[in-house]
């Protein structure tokens, strides 16, 4: 059985490459080894001379103009949006009813915007909440005090209360971190 190669314009280009290969392989058999070599030699030098003609340099190549590519972040913010969507509904099948119904508040767009806005300032949920925390008792304690011993109650107590109370809450947040990093690494 013979195999035929398919005729196609690749193919015509190869019989080049194959009559130098065969002049090479008589040569080699008629001539002396000296002279093969020599041969050889010249070819190199013929196929470099042809390269350095056809090279171009990349500093001469024209420089493609860019073309417009669709908004590749779309489909990626997409993506993230339904893998969210996918991993919250995971989540809150395992939560009760009421966890259920106030993840979905606390994680609404606006509420999750402010939250991400929030986490950037100084604005520190333990501060606000031991601020909070100081501030409403202490001044129910001056509210109660003024009005049975018959002082003024002054609003500066209130806000003397709440930066006290987050100073303390800051103050705790970091004893906790240092304290569950020590924990950590013994």
């Amino acid at each position: 059985m013979s195999e035929h190669i398919p005729h196609s314009p690749e193919h015509e280009k190869q019989p080049q490459h194959h009559e130098a290969a065969e002049h090479l392989e008589h040569a080699k058999h008629e001539k002396a080894p000296e002279a093969f070599e020599h041969e050889r030699q010249d070819m190199l030098e013929q196929a470099q001379k042809t390269i350095e003609k056809e090279a171009v340099s990349q500093h001469e190549l024209p420089i493609e103009e860019k073309h417009e590519v669709p908004n590749k972040q779309f489909v990626g913010d997409e993506l993230r949006a339904m893998s969210i969507n996918r991993t919250m509904s995971r989540t809150r099948k395992k939560l009760s009813k009421p966890e259920q119904s106030l993840s979905k508040v606390v994680h609404q767009p606006v509420v999750d915007g402010l939250s991400r806005a929030g986490e950037k300032t100084i604005a520190r949920p333990s501060g606000l909440l031991a601020g909070g925390i100081c501030a409403l008792i202490g001044s129910s304690i001056m509210l109660y005090m003024s009005k049975h011993y018959g002082f003024r109650y002054n609003l500066f107590v209130f806000i003397a209360l709440f930066v006290g109370g987050f100073v303390l809450g800051l103050l705790l947040e970091l004893v906790f971190r240092v304290g569950r990093r020590s924990k950590v690494s013994s």
